[in-house]
């Protein structure tokens, strides 16, 4: 089971701003979970996105 981030948390963790992390969840590099009008972002989601961001930089 992953724990799920709000976004505040989510940007926390990758050191971002909100508009930063609205725009990669809006280009598909992050799959938010909705709950009713809460939107979470699972840490499962966010290990894969650095993972892609350390591999694409080398």
């Amino acid at each position: 089971m992953s724990i799920l981030l709000s976004k505040r948390a989510a940007c926390e963790r990758l050191s971002c701003s909100l508009s930063t992390l609205n725009r990669a969840i809006a280009a598909g590099h992050l799959r938010p979970v909705r709950i009713g009008r809460a939107v979470r972002i699972p840490e499962t989601e966010i290990d894969a996105f650095i993972n892609d961001l350390m591999e694409a930089s080398q």
